[in-house]
């Protein structure tokens, strides 16, 4: 028992994209756990039509929507057909080609529970792999504040 608890201390600190890697290749709670921790607080990218911006929204500068505003967000189609709003850990992603739209996580996830039920849910691209949220886990994610580890 000892020894479990040894290798769990000398385990070494995961970056975000190994853990996106990591929920990608096995679906663990513990690595959903830590990815929940490393996107506290964290921005997200999300592609966007840029014909869609409002003409005082000047690209580098920080512009807060308005509700007469109508970004259109791009989504992408899942291997079950369902379409997914989608948000990039990097702003040098691939899906940002055309353009986006920098955000916080907890913000992105929550505009997605607010779109209509033909998103089915939110797909996070890392630099290599990606991982989708259904709504359902989206609720999780939103109501646990993760800090330090543990939810409040």
């Amino acid at each position: 028992m000892f020894s479990f608890l040894r290798r769990l201390k000398n385990h070494p600190a995961r970056d975000l994209e190994q853990v996106i890697f990591d929920i990608a290749e096995r679906q663990l709670d513990e690595d959903f756990r830590v990815l929940y921790q490393l996107m506290s607080g964290r921005e997200v990218f999300v592609p966007a039509d840029p014909a869609s911006f409002p003409s005082n929204a000047l690209p580098g500068q920080k512009y807060v929507t308005t509700s007469s505003d109508a970004i259109r967000m791009l989504t992408v189609q899942g291997p079950n057909g369902w379409n997914f709003a989608v948000a990039a850990t990097s702003r040098s992603s691939g899906v940002l080609r055309g353009g986006h739209v920098e955000m916080q996580w907890t913000d992105f996830l929550t505009m997605v529970t607010r779109l209509d039920n033909s998103i089915h849910g939110a797909l996070l691209q890392g630099t290599t792999s990606w991982i989708a949220f259904d709504r359902q886990r989206i609720h999780h994610v939103l109501s646990n504040r993760w800090r330090q580890g543990e939810p409040t």
